[in-house]
Protein backbone atom coordinates (compact mmCIF):
# COMPACT_ATOMS: atom_id res chain seq x y z
CA UNK A 1 0.00 0.00 0.00
CA UNK A 2 1.15 3.24 -0.74
CA UNK A 3 2.14 5.66 2.41
CA UNK A 4 -0.74 8.36 1.04
CA UNK A 5 -3.38 5.19 1.16
CA UNK A 6 -2.69 4.18 4.37
CA UNK A 7 -2.92 7.85 5.53
CA UNK A 8 -6.54 8.28 3.81
CA UNK A 9 -7.41 4.99 5.27
CA UNK A 10 -6.49 5.94 9.09
CA UNK A 11 -8.13 9.20 8.31
CA UNK A 12 -11.34 7.91 7.14
CA UNK A 13 -11.16 5.71 10.31
CA UNK A 14 -11.15 8.29 12.49
CA UNK A 15 -14.00 10.07 11.26
CA UNK A 16 -16.04 6.61 11.02
CA UNK A 17 -15.98 6.00 15.01
CA UNK A 18 -15.53 9.54 16.17
CA UNK A 19 -16.49 8.65 19.82
CA UNK A 20 -13.64 6.12 20.00
CA UNK A 21 -11.02 7.67 18.52
CA UNK A 22 -11.61 10.36 20.91
CA UNK A 23 -11.82 8.04 24.34
CA UNK A 24 -8.29 6.60 22.93
CA UNK A 25 -7.03 10.36 23.04
CA UNK A 26 -8.00 11.36 26.19
CA UNK A 27 -5.46 9.64 27.97
CA UNK A 28 -2.71 10.59 26.15
CA UNK A 29 -4.18 13.93 26.45
CA UNK A 30 -4.05 13.98 30.46
CA UNK A 31 -1.03 12.38 30.58
CA UNK A 32 1.04 15.19 27.95
CA UNK A 33 -1.29 17.68 30.14
CA UNK A 34 0.30 16.41 32.92
CA UNK A 35 4.34 16.43 31.47
CA UNK A 36 4.13 19.83 30.09
CA UNK A 37 2.22 21.55 33.32
CA UNK A 38 4.30 20.14 35.82
CA UNK A 39 7.90 20.48 33.66
CA UNK A 40 7.05 24.72 33.11
CA UNK A 41 5.99 24.55 36.99
CA UNK A 42 9.30 23.41 37.97
CA UNK A 43 11.06 25.17 35.24
CA UNK A 44 9.89 28.14 36.38
CA UNK A 45 10.89 27.54 39.60
CA UNK A 46 14.09 26.89 38.74
CA UNK A 47 14.55 29.73 36.78
CA UNK A 48 13.23 31.65 39.52
CA UNK A 49 15.59 30.00 41.74
CA UNK A 50 18.30 31.18 39.33
CA UNK A 51 17.43 34.62 38.76
CA UNK A 52 17.45 35.39 43.07
CA UNK A 53 21.17 33.29 42.80
CA UNK A 54 22.20 35.08 39.77
CA UNK A 55 21.68 38.39 41.47
CA UNK A 56 23.99 37.07 43.93
CA UNK A 57 28.15 37.39 43.55
CA UNK A 58 29.79 34.45 43.10
CA UNK A 59 33.14 35.50 44.63
CA UNK A 60 31.32 35.30 48.27
CA UNK A 61 32.09 32.88 51.12
CA UNK A 62 29.37 32.67 53.86
CA UNK A 63 31.09 32.20 57.70
CA UNK A 64 28.94 31.48 60.39
CA UNK A 65 28.52 29.89 64.07
CA UNK A 66 27.42 26.42 64.37
CA UNK A 67 26.71 23.12 62.59
CA UNK A 68 25.86 23.94 58.90
CA UNK A 69 25.81 22.98 55.21
CA UNK A 70 29.03 24.42 54.46
CA UNK A 71 32.60 22.94 54.25
CA UNK A 72 33.55 23.45 57.72
CA UNK A 73 32.33 22.66 60.97
CA UNK A 74 35.47 22.99 63.40
CA UNK A 75 38.73 21.97 63.05
CA UNK A 76 38.82 19.27 60.20
CA UNK A 77 41.85 19.78 57.67
CA UNK A 78 40.50 20.92 53.94
CA UNK A 79 36.75 22.00 55.50
CA UNK A 80 35.61 18.27 56.51
CA UNK A 81 33.67 18.28 59.61
CA UNK A 82 35.08 17.52 63.13
CA UNK A 83 34.44 14.40 64.44
CA UNK A 84 32.61 15.87 68.03
CA UNK A 85 31.68 19.48 66.83
CA UNK A 86 31.13 21.30 70.27
CA UNK A 87 29.45 24.96 71.24
CA UNK A 88 28.87 27.10 68.39
CA UNK A 89 31.72 29.67 67.98
CA UNK A 90 31.67 32.85 68.82
CA UNK A 91 33.04 35.55 66.25
CA UNK A 92 33.93 38.62 66.91
CA UNK A 93 36.60 41.35 65.56
CA UNK A 94 39.53 39.18 66.22
CA UNK A 95 38.10 36.65 63.49
CA UNK A 96 37.55 39.36 60.98
CA UNK A 97 41.10 40.26 61.02
CA UNK A 98 42.07 36.78 60.76
CA UNK A 99 40.03 36.51 57.92
CA UNK A 100 41.29 39.77 56.15
CA UNK A 101 44.87 38.61 56.14
CA UNK A 102 43.98 35.38 54.16
CA UNK A 103 45.94 35.18 51.25
CA UNK A 104 43.24 35.39 48.34
CA UNK A 105 40.31 37.67 50.82
CA UNK A 106 39.81 40.87 49.55
CA UNK A 107 37.12 41.73 52.06
CA UNK A 108 35.71 41.03 55.15
CA UNK A 109 32.10 41.94 55.93
CA UNK A 110 31.06 41.24 59.86
CA UNK A 111 27.23 40.90 60.29
CA UNK A 112 24.56 40.97 63.53
CA UNK A 113 21.02 40.60 62.65
CA UNK A 114 17.65 41.22 65.05
CA UNK A 115 14.16 41.54 64.54
CA UNK A 116 13.11 44.91 65.53
CA UNK A 117 10.02 46.99 65.85
CA UNK A 118 10.34 49.89 63.57
CA UNK A 119 8.27 53.51 64.39
CA UNK A 120 7.45 56.17 62.39
CA UNK A 121 4.98 59.37 62.98
CA UNK A 122 2.60 56.97 64.76
CA UNK A 123 2.77 53.70 62.77
CA UNK A 124 4.72 50.20 63.49
CA UNK A 125 5.96 47.62 61.30
CA UNK A 126 8.18 44.97 62.18
CA UNK A 127 11.49 44.94 60.11
CA UNK A 128 14.92 43.41 60.63
CA UNK A 129 17.90 46.02 61.86
CA UNK A 130 21.42 44.99 60.33
CA UNK A 131 24.23 45.62 62.41
CA UNK A 132 27.23 46.50 59.70
CA UNK A 133 30.85 48.39 59.36
CA UNK A 134 30.38 50.91 57.71
CA UNK A 135 33.64 51.55 55.65
CA UNK A 136 33.74 48.06 54.52
CA UNK A 137 30.25 47.98 52.54
CA UNK A 138 31.44 49.79 49.22
CA UNK A 139 28.78 47.65 47.26
CA UNK A 140 26.09 49.34 49.24
CA UNK A 141 27.81 52.80 48.69
CA UNK A 142 26.88 52.11 44.77
CA UNK A 143 23.44 51.07 45.48
CA UNK A 144 21.88 54.00 47.16
CA UNK A 145 18.60 56.12 45.82
CA UNK A 146 18.63 59.26 48.11
CA UNK A 147 20.62 60.42 50.45
CA UNK A 148 24.47 59.32 51.71
CA UNK A 149 25.85 55.95 53.12
CA UNK A 150 27.12 55.48 56.64
CA UNK A 151 30.29 56.76 57.58
CA UNK A 152 32.60 55.04 60.93
CA UNK A 153 31.69 58.11 62.97
CA UNK A 154 27.91 57.52 62.61
CA UNK A 155 26.63 56.82 65.88
CA UNK A 156 22.66 56.77 65.78
CA UNK A 157 22.30 57.09 61.87
CA UNK A 158 20.40 54.49 59.98
CA UNK A 159 20.01 53.63 55.84
CA UNK A 160 17.06 51.79 55.14
CA UNK A 161 15.77 49.48 52.09
CA UNK A 162 13.51 50.68 49.26
CA UNK A 163 10.93 48.42 50.80
CA UNK A 164 10.87 49.97 54.68
CA UNK A 165 11.69 53.94 52.68
CA UNK A 166 8.33 53.23 50.33
CA UNK A 167 5.50 50.65 51.26
CA UNK A 168 5.31 50.22 54.54
CA UNK A 169 3.96 53.52 55.78
CA UNK A 170 1.15 55.99 54.68
CA UNK A 171 4.40 58.55 54.38
CA UNK A 172 7.40 57.69 52.22
CA UNK A 173 10.76 57.66 54.77
CA UNK A 174 13.66 60.37 53.14
CA UNK A 175 16.85 61.55 54.16
CA UNK A 176 16.53 63.51 56.90
CA UNK A 177 13.16 61.88 58.98
CA UNK A 178 14.26 60.59 62.24
CA UNK A 179 12.87 56.98 63.05
CA UNK A 180 12.45 54.52 66.30
CA UNK A 181 13.31 50.82 66.44
CA UNK A 182 12.21 48.96 69.08
CA UNK A 183 13.88 46.10 70.67
CA UNK A 184 13.04 43.53 73.15
CA UNK A 185 9.62 44.29 73.11
CA UNK A 186 9.60 47.56 73.83
CA UNK A 187 11.75 47.25 76.74
CA UNK A 188 14.38 49.35 75.09
CA UNK A 189 14.52 51.81 71.68
CA UNK A 190 16.81 53.78 69.77
CA UNK A 191 15.88 56.96 67.83
CA UNK A 192 18.02 56.64 64.82
CA UNK A 193 18.06 59.70 61.99
CA UNK A 194 17.87 58.29 58.38
CA UNK A 195 20.90 59.27 56.14
CA UNK A 196 20.13 57.07 52.66
CA UNK A 197 17.71 55.14 51.21
CA UNK A 198 18.89 51.88 49.17
CA UNK A 199 17.56 51.43 45.40
CA UNK A 200 14.89 49.55 44.58
CA UNK A 201 16.05 45.70 44.79
CA UNK A 202 19.40 46.63 45.96
CA UNK A 203 19.80 44.98 49.17
CA UNK A 204 22.94 43.18 49.21
CA UNK A 205 22.36 39.48 48.38
CA UNK A 206 24.46 38.92 51.84
CA UNK A 207 21.96 40.41 53.83
CA UNK A 208 18.54 40.00 52.12
CA UNK A 209 15.72 40.43 54.42
CA UNK A 210 17.47 43.57 55.71
CA UNK A 211 15.77 46.32 56.25
CA UNK A 212 17.37 48.97 58.01
CA UNK A 213 21.25 49.04 58.30
CA UNK A 214 22.99 50.93 61.43
CA UNK A 215 26.81 50.69 62.73
CA UNK A 216 27.46 47.85 65.12
CA UNK A 217 28.50 50.36 67.98
CA UNK A 218 24.59 51.71 67.49
CA UNK A 219 23.51 47.59 67.35
CA UNK A 220 25.63 47.10 70.53
CA UNK A 221 23.94 49.47 72.46
CA UNK A 222 20.42 48.45 70.93
CA UNK A 223 20.51 45.08 72.39
CA UNK A 224 22.55 46.09 75.53
CA UNK A 225 24.53 43.58 74.78
CA UNK A 226 28.00 42.91 76.92
CA UNK A 227 29.49 39.77 75.03
CA UNK A 228 29.00 41.11 71.31
CA UNK A 229 29.49 38.00 68.57
CA UNK A 230 28.85 38.69 64.91
CA UNK A 231 26.01 36.18 63.10
CA UNK A 232 27.84 35.67 60.02
CA UNK A 233 31.08 36.90 58.42
CA UNK A 234 30.76 37.41 54.71
CA UNK A 235 34.05 37.09 52.58
CA UNK A 236 34.40 38.41 49.03
CA UNK A 237 37.41 36.11 47.25
CA UNK A 238 39.49 38.81 45.32
CA UNK A 239 39.02 36.04 42.12
CA UNK A 240 35.37 34.43 41.77
CA UNK A 241 37.65 31.60 39.98
CA UNK A 242 39.84 30.75 43.03
CA UNK A 243 36.67 31.50 45.48
CA UNK A 244 35.99 27.61 47.02
CA UNK A 245 40.29 27.63 47.27
CA UNK A 246 40.11 30.54 49.28
CA UNK A 247 36.99 28.85 51.55
CA UNK A 248 39.33 26.20 51.85
CA UNK A 249 41.67 28.49 53.37
CA UNK A 250 39.67 30.48 55.93
CA UNK A 251 37.96 27.37 56.90
CA UNK A 252 41.95 26.57 57.71
CA UNK A 253 42.60 29.97 59.45
CA UNK A 254 39.57 29.79 61.78
CA UNK A 255 40.29 26.03 62.92
CA UNK A 256 43.44 27.28 64.86
CA UNK A 257 41.80 29.54 67.05
CA UNK A 258 38.31 27.70 67.27
CA UNK A 259 39.27 23.91 67.94
CA UNK A 260 36.23 21.58 68.68
CA UNK A 261 33.63 24.78 68.22
CA UNK A 262 31.23 24.13 65.64
CA UNK A 263 31.06 26.64 62.36
CA UNK A 264 30.36 26.90 58.74
CA UNK A 265 32.54 27.86 55.78
CA UNK A 266 29.78 28.05 52.55
CA UNK A 267 31.07 29.30 48.92
CA UNK A 268 28.12 30.64 47.69
CA UNK A 269 28.77 29.45 44.50
CA UNK A 270 28.62 26.00 46.05
CA UNK A 271 25.50 26.36 47.55
CA UNK A 272 24.18 27.77 44.15
CA UNK A 273 25.13 24.83 42.37
CA UNK A 274 23.11 22.18 45.34
CA UNK A 275 20.59 24.23 45.09
CA UNK A 276 20.08 24.05 41.07
CA UNK A 277 20.66 20.52 41.22
CA UNK A 278 17.82 19.54 43.58
CA UNK A 279 15.24 21.91 41.83
CA UNK A 280 16.59 19.35 38.58
CA UNK A 281 15.97 16.19 40.42
CA UNK A 282 12.60 17.79 40.97
CA UNK A 283 11.76 19.16 37.90
CA UNK A 284 12.16 15.67 36.51
CA UNK A 285 10.58 13.53 38.94
CA UNK A 286 7.48 15.65 38.45
CA UNK A 287 7.56 15.10 34.65
CA UNK A 288 8.15 11.27 35.68
CA UNK A 289 4.42 11.16 37.63
CA UNK A 290 3.04 12.84 34.59
CA UNK A 291 4.41 9.77 32.09
CA UNK A 292 2.50 7.62 34.34
CA UNK A 293 -0.93 9.14 33.64
CA UNK A 294 0.80 8.67 29.60
CA UNK A 295 1.07 5.09 30.33
CA UNK A 296 -2.02 4.56 31.65
CA UNK A 297 -3.44 6.36 28.66
CA UNK A 298 -1.15 4.04 26.37
CA UNK A 299 -2.66 1.45 28.01
CA UNK A 300 -5.94 1.95 27.45
CA UNK A 301 -5.20 2.89 23.71
CA UNK A 302 -3.47 -0.52 23.34
CA UNK A 303 -6.96 -2.12 24.49
CA UNK A 304 -9.00 -0.25 22.30
CA UNK A 305 -6.87 -1.27 19.64
CA UNK A 306 -7.03 -4.51 20.16
CA UNK A 307 -11.17 -4.02 20.21
CA UNK A 308 -10.30 -2.66 16.83
CA UNK A 309 -8.72 -4.96 15.41
CA UNK A 310 -11.32 -7.74 16.39
CA UNK A 311 -14.31 -5.44 14.71
CA UNK A 312 -12.29 -5.03 11.63
CA UNK A 313 -11.14 -8.78 10.97
CA UNK A 314 -13.10 -9.41 8.13
CA UNK A 315 -11.69 -6.02 6.86
CA UNK A 316 -8.01 -7.29 7.66
CA UNK A 317 -8.88 -10.55 5.21
CA UNK A 318 -10.28 -8.09 2.69
CA UNK A 319 -6.98 -6.31 2.19
CA UNK A 320 -4.57 -9.38 2.26
CA UNK A 321 -7.05 -10.60 -0.09
CA UNK A 322 -6.25 -8.08 -2.69
CA UNK A 323 -2.24 -8.14 -2.05
CA UNK A 324 -1.65 -6.23 1.27
CA UNK A 325 1.03 -7.85 2.83
CA UNK A 326 1.77 -8.35 6.72
CA UNK A 327 4.03 -5.09 6.60
CA UNK A 328 0.91 -3.10 5.39
CA UNK A 329 -1.41 -3.83 7.92
CA UNK A 330 1.33 -3.70 10.41
CA UNK A 331 2.12 -0.29 9.07
CA UNK A 332 -1.41 0.75 8.98
CA UNK A 333 -2.24 -0.01 12.37
CA UNK A 334 1.03 1.55 13.67
CA UNK A 335 0.48 4.69 11.87
CA UNK A 336 -3.45 4.45 12.88
CA UNK A 337 -1.85 4.61 16.43
CA UNK A 338 1.13 7.32 15.86
CA UNK A 339 -1.21 9.63 14.36
CA UNK A 340 -3.70 9.51 17.21
CA UNK A 341 -0.63 10.32 19.61
CA UNK A 342 0.52 13.45 17.44
CA UNK A 343 -2.98 14.63 17.64
CA UNK A 344 -3.31 13.84 21.01
CA UNK A 345 0.07 15.32 21.86
CA UNK A 346 -1.09 18.62 20.21
CA UNK A 347 -4.01 18.95 21.78
CA UNK A 348 -2.26 18.02 25.92
CA UNK A 349 0.77 20.44 24.45
CA UNK A 350 -1.74 23.30 24.43
CA UNK A 351 -4.31 22.25 27.06
CA UNK A 352 -0.54 22.03 29.20
CA UNK A 353 0.84 25.45 28.54
CA UNK A 354 -3.06 26.98 30.15
CA UNK A 355 -2.97 24.76 32.97
CA UNK A 356 0.79 25.94 33.68
CA UNK A 357 -0.12 29.24 33.18
CA UNK A 358 -3.64 28.88 35.32
CA UNK A 359 -1.75 26.56 38.24
CA UNK A 360 0.86 29.45 38.68
CA UNK A 361 -1.62 32.47 38.76
CA UNK A 362 -3.23 30.59 41.91
CA UNK A 363 -0.15 29.44 43.51
CA UNK A 364 1.39 32.26 42.73
CA UNK A 365 4.51 30.59 41.64
CA UNK A 366 6.39 31.41 38.63
CA UNK A 367 5.70 28.89 35.14
CA UNK A 368 7.58 28.22 32.13
CA UNK A 369 6.54 26.68 28.71
CA UNK A 370 9.75 25.87 27.38
CA UNK A 371 10.92 24.32 24.36
CA UNK A 372 12.32 20.92 25.92
CA UNK A 373 8.77 20.22 27.46
CA UNK A 374 6.65 20.31 24.40
CA UNK A 375 9.40 18.36 22.80
CA UNK A 376 9.50 15.84 25.94
CA UNK A 377 5.48 16.23 25.62
CA UNK A 378 5.09 15.56 21.94
CA UNK A 379 8.07 12.91 21.84
CA UNK A 380 6.90 10.28 24.74
CA UNK A 381 2.83 10.97 23.61
CA UNK A 382 3.71 9.94 20.05
CA UNK A 383 6.50 7.11 20.95
CA UNK A 384 4.01 5.35 23.94
CA UNK A 385 0.92 5.72 21.80
CA UNK A 386 2.93 4.18 18.81
CA UNK A 387 4.92 1.64 21.34
CA UNK A 388 0.77 0.91 22.30
CA UNK A 389 -0.28 -0.40 19.03
CA UNK A 390 2.52 -2.66 18.32
CA UNK A 391 1.17 -5.55 19.54
CA UNK A 392 -2.42 -4.86 18.33
CA UNK A 393 -0.80 -3.98 14.86
CA UNK A 394 1.16 -7.72 15.22
CA UNK A 395 -1.80 -9.53 15.77
CA UNK A 396 -3.40 -7.81 12.50
CA UNK A 397 -0.65 -8.37 10.61
CA UNK A 398 -0.19 -12.45 11.58
CA UNK A 399 -4.29 -12.96 11.27
CA UNK A 400 -4.93 -15.50 8.49
CA UNK A 401 -6.81 -14.20 5.29
CA UNK A 402 -9.09 -16.79 4.74
CA UNK A 403 -9.69 -17.08 8.64
CA UNK A 404 -10.44 -13.22 8.48
CA UNK A 405 -12.92 -13.23 6.17
CA UNK A 406 -14.78 -15.92 7.37
CA UNK A 407 -14.96 -13.35 10.38
CA UNK A 408 -12.66 -15.52 12.99
CA UNK A 409 -9.25 -13.36 14.27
Amino acid sequence: MRPEDMMEYVLLSFRADRRRAFMSSLGIIIGVISIVALLSVGQGLYGGVSEQFGDMDMDLISVRPGSGMGMGMGPGPGGRPASTPGEPAEFDDRDVKIIGNVLGVDAAYPLKNSRALLSFRGDNASVTVVGISPANHEDMRDSLARGRFLAESDYRAAVVSHEVAEELFRMKISPGNQIRIYSDEKSRYMDLKVVGVLEEDEDPSYASGGGIYIAHRAMKELLDAENYNYDSIIVRARDSAEVEEVAEKVDKALSRIHRNEAYSVEALSTMFESVLEVLNMIKYALAGIGGVSLIVGAIGISNVMMLTVKERTSEIGVMKAIGATAWDVRALYLLDAGMLGLASSIVGIILGALVSKLVGGVAMIPTEVTVQSVALGLLFGVLITTAAGIYPANRAAILDPIEALRGKG
